[in-house]
């Protein structure tokens, strides 16, 4: 790799001596290598091998070369150690060749220079490469733990490349700072057109996502369809991270909804909710909550109630996303029971929303086999809307579920908005 490549990724990472590796986070002490009874179909395949659930049909339809994928991931299989977890072979404790965000983080390097020394000359191809350079940077900062040093220069990274690559759009990227208890939620407004004001869809992802994994959702759905878009974090990453998850995780959507008003370019009298896994959580709460502010949402396989009430179930989580949920709460993810105690709040059911029928129109969408969302909720959070419409996939490869759903989705948009 050339040394102008080398720089960007390493400099600000060479500056911090001492980091904590990925999966020592959000757990303290010493991982047990006893087996543990995992759920049989999650968001991504969960390998014994792995720490981090292996979202590679997300990945490639995000546009992340197959080959790439399975290049990196054989690069940090083989990789020499010392690990923090032995058996998990992304936990290569020191930044160097095998850690999981130095090598995607190389590729990331590789991309965005690439896409710097194309703007004057092709600005579309250049557009391209920094949209895989923020793809890359934010693969290297999965499952974005705040307090993860490593990942938190990955995000600057990734969240720099999208906002160049976003100056190239035909409509320049905009970014919204929305003011909320003395601080501001950010979010980044995509808009086909100026000509018009325009419907507007705000759209957030599950608890191990970032803005800018939904450009392709934007880019093939949405844009053609003259639909703007407003990304939002979840609480407790990304730009909310500063806001921890609370059993009101609506809140910062809430003070975003209350805000559209004063936004010029979209119409506040069509505006939609899209939210995958806690998004869908936030999305469903919304419908109840503001049914005069929402015209319709959609729910991704959302969260909405078994996940946290079947004790069974929780228990069943992997480790990732345990750290991931905790990680977002503020605590740790030790105690797993203690915390499923505490995460029943966060059930629509529980919360005495889900059961009763809100007059805003809601999708709710998800694959039979499920564990987080699985048919009954699905069919539930459907139920619960006067409007409401089920889609149950029992399709694979997950590659082509993603765009059966969010085609659907665009439909539903397109009819409700």
């Amino acid at each position: 790799m050339a040394e102008q490549d080398q720089t960007l990724s390493e400099r600000l990472f060479t500056q911090v001596e001492q980091v904590q590796e990925t999966s020592t986070i959000s757990f303290a002490g010493r991982r047990s290598e006893a087996p543990v009874q995992i759920a049989p179909y999650v968001d991504g395949a969960h390998l014994p091998g792995f720490y981090r659930l292996q979202k590679r049909a997300f990945w490639r339809w995000q546009g992340t070369d197959s080959i790439e994928i399975e290049s990196t991931l054989a690069r940090i299989a083989v990789a020499a150690g010392p690990r923090s977890v032995e058996q998990w072979l992304d936990t290569v404790s020191e930044y160097k060749s095998g850690n999981w965000v130095f090598e995607w983080s190389q590729l990331g390097a590789e991309a965005y220079q690439a896409g710097m020394a194309l703007l004057a000359a092709e600005p579309a191809l250049a557009r391209q490469k920094l949209l895989a350079a923020a793809r890359y940077f934010s693969l290297a900062s999965y499952p974005h733990l705040k307090g993860d040093v490593l990942s938190l220069q990955a995000q600057l990274l990734a969240n720099k490349a999208y906002r160049q690559a976003g100056q190239l759009l035909p409509v320049p990227l905009k970014e919204l700072r929305i003011p909320y208890n003395g601080k501001e939620v950010q979010g980044y407004l995509h808009l086909p057109r100026q000509d018009k004001v325009l419907p507007l869809v705000i759209v957030s992802g599950s608890l191990d996502s970032l803005q800018l994994d939904f450009w392709r959702f934007y880019e093939e759905y949405l844009a053609p369809a003259d639909i703007a878009m407003l990304t939002v974090d979840m609480p407790g990453i990304g730009y909310s991270s500063h806001w921890p998850l609370v059993q009101d995780s609506s809140r910062l959507h809430q003070a975003v909804l209350d805000y559209v008003p004063q936004i010029p370019w979209v119409d506040e009298r069509r505006v939609g909710l899209v939210g995958v896994r806690m998004g869908g959580n936030v999305a469903a709460r919304l419908a109840f909550l503001e049914p005069f502010k929402l015209r319709t949402a959609v729910s991704i396989a959302g969260a909405a109630n078994l996940f946290f009430t079947d004790r069974d179930r929780f228990m069943q989580t992997p480790a990732m996303l345990r750290d991931t949920i905790a990680n977002r709460m503020g605590v740790r993810s030790n105690d797993w029971e203690q915390l499923y105690h505490h995460c029943r709040g966060f059930s629509l059911k529980t919360q005495g929303l889900m059961g009763h029928r809100t007059t805003v129109p809601l999708l709710s969408i998800g694959h039979k086999r499920d564990f987080i969302c699985p048919e009954s909720d699905i069919q539930a959070l459907a139920a619960s809307s006067r409007g409401g419409q089920a889609l149950v996939l029992d399709k694979l490869p997950l590659f082509e579920v993603y765009g059966q759903a969010l085609a659907k989705a665009r439909d539903w948009l397109l009819v409700h908005l």
